[in-house]
């Protein structure tokens, strides 16, 4: 309502003076002032039940304020697995919350300053108040409920996402976090993940592709084992859809084709799994100086990494000993429990795999449906 009647109506309260001219001044300036004579028939419920109305709006704000606080949750959890960016409507709803937390305090307040004076006309206009309040605060908390989504769609060239697995201990989630944190980073374009043979380098790519499909464009290209730069161009095109001279020397005019389509896309993440030596980007036919473009490669050499320029690498570690037979256990899918003499040889087959997830499955599946004891005596003495 209106700010300057409440303004004069305690400075009048404040000299113990009751001038019925200032009050109608005051209320000949509110915007509302058609409407809260209209409202005449409701002065008198408005004095009576003025502190039952204000704790009514407290409990309602209060409410209010709790749906805000999960609502930040909310974005704070899926922007970041997700990378997609919140919708603004979003970001204009809690400021609208959080300005109205301030009106009602302001009314709370200025209730609290009069409750003890028979002030009539004073409580009947902060009842006015009261019930205007709690109709925006309902409004609000109607529109808290985002039944589209908090979240902007993916664009339309989103990449179709892989099936993957979870991750298997605390160091693997740490290394997803610190990879996908350089990938968010807009002074970060070329990143390396480098691990031994095994280690999951491309259970990592995966599941940061996964995160991007719903945001970005993106693209994920295995690398050929047996590196030219003509094979790499062709692995390359088949993920654009792009066609390319198929005939070999054309590897420059193949690389013009692809630079073309790449820096049309202007923001793209690439992902080159396998990368088993240093190439130029350019000679590919890959953009890299755009402020939207980013490499991430995964590579089992550190020079090569450092070779590519990547300017954060993130090293894979093998898996201590609980995260190791926390994924055997997981990947052997026993139903039936497990004896005290098999347990004790679990420890035994988790530490010949020394740390490494791929040889962690393997050994595991291996194992799988063996339940005698000397038969996993047997199958590990075979290994």
């Amino acid at each position: 309502m209106s700010r300057e009647l409440t303004t004069s109506l305690l400075a009048a309260n404040s000299f113990c003076t009751f001038n019925p001219l200032n009050i109608w001044k005051s209320i000949k300036f509110a915007k509302n002032i058609l409407k809260f004579i209209g409202e005449f028939p409701e002065w008198i419920n408005y004095n009576n039940h003025l502190e039952r109305k204000l704790q009514n709006l407290s409990g309602k704000m209060e409410s209010l304020e709790g749906v805000k606080s999960d609502v930040r949750t909310q974005l704070e959890n899926t922007e970041f697995q997700t990378g997609r960016k919140r919708k603004r409507e979003v970001d204009h709803w809690i400021a609208s919350v959080q300005k109205k937390a301030v009106q009602v305090r302001n009314v709370e307040n200025h209730v609290n300053s009069i409750s003890h004076l028979p002030r009539f006309l004073f409580r009947a206009w902060l009842g006015s108040c009261i019930e205007q309040e709690i109709r925006q605060v309902n409004e609000l908390h109607k529109q808290g409920k985002f039944p589209e989504g908090l979240l902007l769609n993916a664009p339309e060239n989103g990449g179709e996402p892989f099936v993957t697995t979870g991750l298997v201990g605390r160091i693997a989630g740490e290394k997803l976090d610190q990879i996908w944190a350089h990938i968010i980073n807009p002074r970060t374009t070329r990143i390396g993940v480098q691990g031994h043979e095994g280690m999951g380098k491309s259970a990592l790519m995966a599941r940061l592709y996964n995160r991007l499909c719903s945001c970005c464009r993106v693209y994920y290209v295995n690398v050929p084992q047996c590196f030219s730069l003509y094979k790499l161009q062709a692995a390359i095109a088949l993920e654009l859809k792009v066609k390319l001279p198929l005939h070999e020397g054309s590897e420059a005019r193949r690389a013009s084709r692809l630079f073309r389509v790449l820096n049309s896309k202007k923001e793209f993440v690439l992902f080159l799994d396998g990368v088993s030596r240093d190439f130029c980007l350019e000679d590919v036919g890959i953009p890299w100086q755009g402020s939207g473009m980013k490499i991430v490669l995964a590579s089992r050499s550190l020079d090569v990494c450092r070779r590519m320029s990547c300017q954060e690498t993130v090293v894979l570690e093998r898996l201590c000993r609980e995260d190791s037979e926390t994924l055997f256990m997981e990947k052997l899918a026993s139903y039936t429990p497990v004896s005290e003499e098999i347990k004790d040889l679990v420890g035994e087959a988790v530490a010949r795999c020394e740390g490494i997830p791929s040889r962690i499955i393997t050994m595991a599946f291996q194992l799988r449906g063996v339940y005698e004891v000397n038969d996993w005596r047997d199958t590990l003495n075979e290994m």
